[in-house]
């Protein structure tokens, strides 16, 4: 019996890691939900594996130079993901948040979400910028996940073609360490 006890550990350990709190929509005074990032993005990635545009992406790591690309195949499933973990408009995510909203001065809605003191969601920071007809201009969170085993802070940005309101840029800057294993810090910066 006693060789299975550390199995028995690591297995609770992973159950205990892997737990998640279902999250409520994002509403606002109105009642109605925050902006649909993800639906935005199924969009755009539909559009953008159809066109295959030109990308100039710098991937950079720790301790290494940058590594400078320029191609039009990228994985758009894969490369857009971050950006889909920081959608507010999910069940059970309400409680979490401040919300505070003003107009700019060229008329565009400016929105944050900032998580209070005692919630831990994965977004802990969120801004949109949305063109006076509600189309995303700007994406701006700062992503934390942790648990016993693993830690991972991000810093996401996105901006859109004021005319078109495709993605013309974005970057993600973060830090990943497993319990055992050295920190990673890295970058990405992409222009469409």
């Amino acid at each position: 019996m006693a060789k299975y006890n550390p199995l028995l550990w690591v297995g609770l350990l992973l159950a205990i890691a892997s737990c998640e709190r279902p999250a409520p929509p994002v509403t606002d005074s109105a009642g109605q939900a925050s902006y649909n990032l993800t639906a935005y993005l199924q969009q755009q990635k539909e559009a953008l594996e159809a066109e295959k545009p030109m990308v100039l992406k710098s991937v950079e790591t720790q301790g290494k130079d940058a590594e400078l690309v320029e191609t039009s195949e990228v994985d758009w499933e894969d490369e857009l993901t971050v950006f889909e973990q920081a959608d507010l408009n999910r069940p059970s995510l309400q409680e979490y948040y401040t919300k505070q909203q003003q107009t700019l001065s060229d008329g565009s809605v400016q929105v944050e979400y900032s998580k209070l003191e005692d919630a831990e969601p994965q977004v802990h920071y969120l801004r949109l910028v949305l063109t006076p007809n509600g189309k995303l201009k700007e994406l701006t969170a700062t992503l934390q996940d942790q648990n016993i085993i693993y830690y991972s802070h991000r810093k996401i940005a996105l901006t859109t073609n004021p005319k078109t309101g495709s993605i013309a840029s974005y970057r993600v800057d973060g830090v990943q360490k497993m319990i055992f294993g050295d920190s990673l810090h890295y970058s990405v910066k992409a222009n469409l």
